[in-house]
């Protein structure tokens, strides 16, 4: 069990308020985001949108704390977070050992894959995409990992190209750069609902879930009004309206979920 777990259990024996037991709060936490990952964040005239955006508005409407948004390059967000320059990320982070050991996870409130983008009149398949060819992906993500540590370690004939958002990665495929990228799967589909030329060639199974995450040791508290706003949006339907809108036609999540991923 981690450290802040153990201090929630705690506090619920002793009657402890969490708020007070962390010490002093701020005035607006700082949300961290990659600006260019619809449907959950991206940035439309100047102002923030997006699936996770709106979770984090009505989250600290009903948790009572207020959060600004702040554009991040993806590879960076991580390190901002444990260096204490942002209070939270949120924008489609997926829980992995490695991020835990330095941040802490939210409950998870949402499930994915990594798709393969192909150019729309490609004749590469889930398999030929990745021989011989040159595949993209965001740097610092969860599907850049998968093709270092499954393609490019194993010594496959390949070579593989970090973007610093998904949006160029795919500019890059529609133009012929690139024969393949490698994304979540949600992130693909809207790709291919917006018009874009590219296809799904098929579905790599990572079983990754999505989670907010603050700093190590959560200094502020942040984590259990989190999960209770999380709850609180589920319950009331809330979150149903907000899946209806970003994601039209797919079954409600139904959050909490239970996380899969053990690292301790």
């Amino acid at each position: 069990m981690k450290r802040t777990s153990v201090i929630v259990v705690l506090s619920v024996i002793l009657g402890i308020n969490l708020n007070m037991a962390w010490g002093a709060q701020k005035d607006v936490y700082v949300v961290g985001l990659d600006a260019a990952f619809p449907p959950f964040t991206w940035v439309e005239r100047g102002e923030f949108k997006g699936f996770d955006v709106e979770v984090m508005r009505k989250i600290a409407e009903l948790e009572g704390f207020e959060v600004e948004f702040r554009d991040l390059p993806w590879a960076t967000i991580i390190t901002a977070l444990a260096q204490g320059k942002i209070d939270i990320i949120a924008s489609g982070l997926s829980i992995t050992c490695e991020r835990d050991a330095v941040i802490d996870y939210s409950e998870p409130y949402w499930e994915v894959d990594q798709a393969i983008l192909v150019r729309i009149d490609a004749d590469f398949n889930a398999i030929t995409a990745f021989y011989g060819t040159t595949v993209g992906a965001q740097a610092g993500t969860t599907g850049y990992q998968w093709l270092e540590d499954n393609l490019v370690k194993k010594g496959v004939d390949v070579e593989l190209r970090a973007y610093e958002t998904y949006d160029m990665a795919v500019s890059d495929l529609e133009s012929r750069r690139l024969a393949a990228v490698l994304c979540d799967t949600d992130t693909a589909l809207g790709f291919v609902a917006a018009g874009r030329r590219v296809k799904i060639a098929g579905i790599v199974k990572t079983g990754e879930q999505y989670a907010y995450a603050v700093r190590a040791g959560d200094p502020y508290g942040l984590l259990p009004r989190i999960n209770e706003g999380l709850r609180k949006l589920y319950e009331s339907g809330v979150w149903a309206e907000l899946m209806a809108k970003y994601f039209p036609g797919r079954a409600v999540v139904p959050v909490p979920l239970t996380r899969v991923l053990d690292c301790d």
